[in-house]
């Protein structure tokens, strides 16, 4: 019911959005390494990075618990993608967004 209210690509565009803003913001920050095509602006609304050298589980972990934010780390069931990256020993953090996220959030992911 909600999706037939809300509209599925009116949906898709809240979660674009969000996905943008946050991306905007974080390619500005120093040692963030950010993999993906963002040439392409209709995408699916998610971004993977690395801070540096640190290990994503670690990364993950310290959003979670320090500041409520919930990703996902390691290698996404890609071991090949992580091979090419060369990400396969640290992974990535992956940001997925969602219509249910406020600007607001992505404010704090990248403040944290």
């Amino acid at each position: 019911m909600y999706i037939k209210e809300q509209g599925i690509d009116e949906l898709r565009l809240r979660e674009q959005k969000l996905m943008w803003k946050f991306y905007e913001k974080i390619k500005e920050i120093p040692d963030i390494r950010i993999y993906g095509d963002f040439a392409q602006k209709d995408r699916a609304a998610v971004a993977a990075l690395n801070l540096g050298d640190e290990d994503s589980g670690t990364v993950s972990d310290y959003l979670a618990q320090e500041h409520g934010i919930y990703t996902r780390s390691g290698g996404h069931c890609a071991p090949l993608m992580h091979e090419a990256l060369k990400t396969a020993g640290q992974g990535a953090v992956r940001f997925s967004f969602s219509p249910f996220n406020r600007e607001e959030d992505v404010d704090r992911a990248v403040k944290a």
